[in-house]
């Protein structure tokens, strides 16, 4: 079985645990799955992956125990963008893939798309303080950590980079002040309102 989390309005939470998911009224979109169209409904591998339902009190988590036959991961991401992007919601369409085939952290938002009716006796409220624990904080998080530790098997200097960017950024902003010297091999940002430094290599570039 397949564990996977869905936020309902905190009104629905006794009618859903007691008669299910109806898929026919859940559904949020069609999606091409399998070269054929289906309806779903999207659930989350992480409930921390919607931070403002997660601390809300008008929503409540669901814990979903489902078929894996019945459970597709795709990359959200993608989709928000690719309605406004041809080229981009094909991305989407070709991120699709069988629950089991998916590696956590291998999309940035990952969505579980359910492509059946869920029964009362898979669902059941998740308690956050007792329930099973959840390996990472975020799919998010894990995401960007896995992309920069990949980065940093290419370039050495990749820290370097990221912060340069990061100072610059601020120095944009007239945050900082940025200060350089031919011939020295670091860059110096100095914080207009603590006066604290921070240095870069020159070798990122």
């Amino acid at each position: 079985m397949v564990e996977v989390y869905y936020y309902v309005p905190q009104d629905k939470v006794e009618n859903s645990v007691e008669c299910g998911l109806k898929l026919s009224q859940w559904y949020e979109k069609e999606v091409q799955i399998e070269s054929e169209n289906k309806r779903c409904f999207c659930a989350l591998l992480n409930p921390k992956d919607d931070m403002d339902k997660y601390k809300s009190k008008d929503y409540k988590c669901l814990k979903l125990e489902l078929y894996p036959e019945y459970c597709f991961v795709a990359d959200k991401s993608l989709y928000e963008i690719g309605l406004h992007n041809d080229d981009v919601m094909k991305l989407y369409i070709d991120s699709v893939m069988p629950v089991e085939e998916y590696t956590f952290g291998l999309y940035r938002l990952p969505e579980c798309l359910i492509t059946s009716t869920v029964i009362p006796e898979q669902i059941s409220l998740l308690d956050k303080r007792l329930d099973s624990p959840i390996l990472f904080n975020s799919s998010e998080e894990l995401y960007i950590n896995n992309v920069i530790e990949d980065f940093k098997q290419e370039y050495n200097d990749l820290n370097d980079r990221l912060l340069f960017g990061f100072l610059k950024g601020r120095a944009t902003k007239g945050e900082l002040e940025m200060i350089e010297k031919d011939g020295n091999s670091f860059v110096a940002f100095i914080d207009k309102k603590t006066d604290k430094a921070f240095t870069v290599r020159k070798s990122m570039w």
